[in-house]
């Protein structure tokens, strides 16, 4: 029996394309690693930590962290220790591969410190706030946050508190190709409009602005979230509930589309095999974003 929610990239890949909804619920797995997922996640999770430890330090020694890089050095380290422990324990076949990128995600990491140093102190002599309140804007107050309503189950990377009091979500993607982040931009959209609709349900607060941090080259896209992008995922969720009812949806006559599909091995597989009809539904339970 198919399980009776959905999470906010399953909602996305509908967006995407129909077919592409329907394979998800049917295969919600990624499949095999490879060295780009691999890579990906290392990323990932290293800018995440980074984020933790700079809180927490920001946390612990207030203004000195603009005088004293020697902070900044520690958490490096940190997050290298990280970095090559959890590599041997989840990735040890790509061990070498995460070992070489440590140098681009050091060097990133660097600058993007220095972009957050940069904001903090911006938000404290142009908005003239307290160092506590600039730090609460510039970085995330919760990390890998695992949310559920309206049957939508999720884990959003970055919660940020906006100027205003309101909510931003953030999630973190290592897209190599800015083409394939522009193609998939309506569903990327998508899948922050869910995260906005948890963050709502789990904080009581609203989300009016949501954005995608690339971790390739620390740049930003934003995206402006209303109350009708808000109903329109949920209804999208619905009929994405019922959408294997009537068959798998047929192949879209979209060969750029297709080309840009993660699962598009898959799907051209099953269409050369006349499959049209599930047989039988995989489990989302622990498939979280």
């Amino acid at each position: 029996m198919m399980k009776s929610y959905e999470t906010p990239t399953s909602i996305s890949s509908f967006e995407y394309c129909d077919r592409l909804g329907a394979l998800n619920k049917l295969y919600p797995f990624g499949g095999s690693k490879t060295e780009a997922t691999v890579i990906g996640n290392v990323e990932h999770s290293s800018f995440e930590e980074y984020y933790n430890l700079f809180r927490l330090d920001c946390l612990k020694y207030k203004s000195k962290i603009f005088k004293n890089e020697k902070y900044h050095e520690k958490r490096f380290e940190k997050v290298v220790e990280y970095i090559e422990g959890s590599s041997k324990i989840f990735y040890p076949s790509f061990y070498q591969h995460i070992t070489d990128e440590i140098p681009s995600i050091k060097f990133r990491l660097n600058l993007h410190y220095h972009q957050k140093l940069q904001e903090i102190q911006k938000l404290i002599k142009s908005s003239k706030f307290k160092f506590e309140k600039a730090v609460s804007i510039a970085l995330p107050f919760a990390i890998e946050k695992k949310l559920a309503a309206y049957n939508i189950v999720g884990r959003v990377d970055c919660v940020y508190k906006a100027s205003d009091g309101s909510l931003i979500p953030e999630d973190l993607k290592s897209h190599s190709s800015r083409f394939d982040s522009l193609i998939h931009r309506d569903s990327h959209k998508i899948q922050l409009t869910a995260y906005a609709v948890l963050i709502e349900a789990e904080y009581k607060l609203p989300v009016n602005l949501a954005r995608i941090f690339y971790t390739k080259d620390l740049s930003y896209e934003n995206f402006d979230i209303t109350k009708k992008d808000k109903i329109r995922v949920l209804k999208m969720k619905d009929k994405l509930q019922s959408i294997l009812d009537k068959g798998l949806p047929p192949v879209i006559d979209d060969p750029l589309h297709c080309n840009h599909c993660y699962k598009q091995t898959l799907c051209k597989k099953i269409a050369e095999e006349g499959v049209t009809e599930p047989t039988g539904y995989i489990p989302l339970e622990g498939d979280l974003d």
